[in-house]
């Protein structure tokens, strides 16, 4: 017997694991629980999410960003990192805009402008962090009952400066007369260990 023939008889005998029937029905509940409780800016931030990945994959939109490159390789139009306590967690932050508006439109170079010269190091966070703790999200196994998930510090803190960026960007936006609907506010992190 030679390693090829270990290797099929390895593979036929080999347990296969199984998935729980309703798997999707269980993901399809959390989706519709969730999009029910979203206003109109948080459905926008969840349409931008596929813009961000986009932007990822196509690196062309990314390039004409202000020029900070994240540890991917792709420009965003801000970068934050924040420790975890065992390595630095990155977030590249980009903006997009709805169909119809130019990428060299005045509302477009406002907003990078205005996001790129954000501290995000420095921002206050404290009121978004305890939000984001307070409506820890649930979700909830196939008898229903509610599974608490649990979000790290550093975490947190990722999403409660996107949350605050986001909403500075938009209120700039419509302080210069802009109509902030236009423009999403993305966020792309690497996902490192919480």
């Amino acid at each position: 017997m030679d390693t090829t023939d270990l290797e099929l008889l390895l593979r036929e005998t080999a347990p296969q694991p199984s998935l729980p029937d309703r798997l999707a029905a269980h993901r399809e509940r959390i989706l519709a629980g969730e999009k029910s409780r979203r206003t109109r800016r948080l459905r926008m931030w969840a349409g931008s999410t596929a813009v961000a990945a986009v932007i990822l994959g196509g690196g062309s939109a990314a390039m004409a960003a202000s020029g900070m490159e994240t540890p991917w390789g792709w420009v965003a139009d801000n970068v934050f990192s924040v420790s975890n306590g065992a390595e630095t967690c990155v977030a590249g932050f980009t903006v997009s805009f709805s169909e119809g508006v130019d990428e060299d439109s005045d509302i477009a170079r406002e907003t990078r402008a205005f996001v790129g010269s954000l501290d995000l190091q420095t921002l206050d966070t404290a009121q978004m962090e305890a939000v984001v703790r307070e409506s820890k999200p649930t979700a909830q196994n196939e008898s229903g009952d509610p599974i608490p998930i649990s979000i790290s510090d550093a975490e947190v803190k990722q999403f409660a400066v996107w949350r605050v960026s986001s909403e500075l960007m938009w209120e700039h936006l419509e302080a210069m007369g802009y109509d902030a609907h236009l423009v999403g506010f993305n966020m792309a992190n690497d996902e490192c260990a919480w």
